[in-house]
């Protein structure tokens, strides 16, 4: 069954004094794009999460954001480089001569410099726990994304079926019309022949070839078979299981294609009706396959 690229899903865990939350979102895009934020003690673990995601999802722009708090035990212990802090303060000061200034640095300018505060690293147990909650809120968010997808997906399929069987509708009816089109135009041929039998001089051949010609312009029977055909195709696709997407945008192309030479043959009211009002149709469905993978 088809899935659609816009899906949402949230995943969080406690994990030994921490909290990980984890959200994934998923819109339209032509490719698989996956954007990850992650804290900066696991900013190492960003490419193997995209590679699963890219895996799982197929396409889509997919944002993911990981937020790691503590919620209780030992407090993140923070320590001013005080050697780092004094060499920012003489190059203020520095500056301010330079410039001419009147007033120094002050304790409030030392604080956009944050390399003047480093945070006690995290030990090698505890990140390895977090990295495995990670894992694993990141896993169950992703799967949320998907079921969301997938039914979303399921519910454009279903409108989708609606559509292609109007087509099928509006296409019996036009090769309908077609047959009596052709009957009443060969009984205007028949009267134009005898007209022309009526006088010695008419050119056999230039006869031949207006018959040709006609039979050429109003024959559409190709053109209803292929039709049918993308119409029979539209829906395997839309019950197989791999993704469909630019394969049912191939097969709208195709029955525009096939719908246009129609219109372009139709020299009937009726069908030319018709054929806008299929044209239409197709429109509606190429803007809604945009959003299936």
């Amino acid at each position: 069954m088809v899935e659609s690229m816009t899906g949402f899903g949230r995943a969080q865990v406690q994990a030994d004094g921490y909290s990980v939350d984890t959200e994934i979102r998923t819109v339209n895009n032509r490719y698989c794009d996956v954007n990850i934020k992650l804290p900066a003690d696991f900013q190492f673990h960003e490419p193997v999460l995209r590679s699963r995601l890219q895996q799982q999802f197929g396409r889509g722009k997919v944002s993911v954001t990981i937020k790691l708090e503590q919620t209780g035990g030992e407090k993140t212990r923070v320590r001013v480089d005080e050697e780092m802090a004094t060499a920012y303060h003489q190059m203020l000061l520095q500056l301010g001569r330079k410039l001419g200034l009147s007033t120094g640095p002050g304790f409030s300018d030392l604080l956009s410099f944050n390399d003047i505060f480093i945070k006690a690293s995290m030990d090698e147990e505890k990140q390895l726990q977090i990295l495995q909650k990670i894992d694993e809120t990141v896993q169950e968010a992703a799967d949320k994304t998907v079921e969301m997808r997938r039914d979303e997906g399921k519910a454009l399929a279903g409108d989708l079926l609606e559509r292609i069987d109007a087509i099928e509708t509006i296409t019996t009816s036009i090769q309908g019309t077609s047959g009596d089109r052709i009957v009443a135009a060969r009984e205007k041929l028949q009267e134009r022949i005898t007209t022309l039998l009526s006088d010695e001089s008419y050119d056999k051949d230039r006869l031949e070839l207006e018959i040709a010609l006609l039979a050429d312009k109003l024959d559409i029977t190709e053109e209803i078979v292929r039709l049918n055909a993308h119409l029979r195709f539209f829906r395997e696709a839309l019950q197989a299981n791999a993704s469909s997407g630019r394969k049912l945008n191939f097969l709208m192309q195709e029955m525009l294609r096939e719908i246009n030479t129609i219109g372009s043959k139709a020299y009937n009211a009726d069908i030319a009706h018709q054929v806008v009002e299929v044209k239409e149709i197709i429109e509606i469905i190429r803007e809604q396959i945009q959003n299936l993978v």
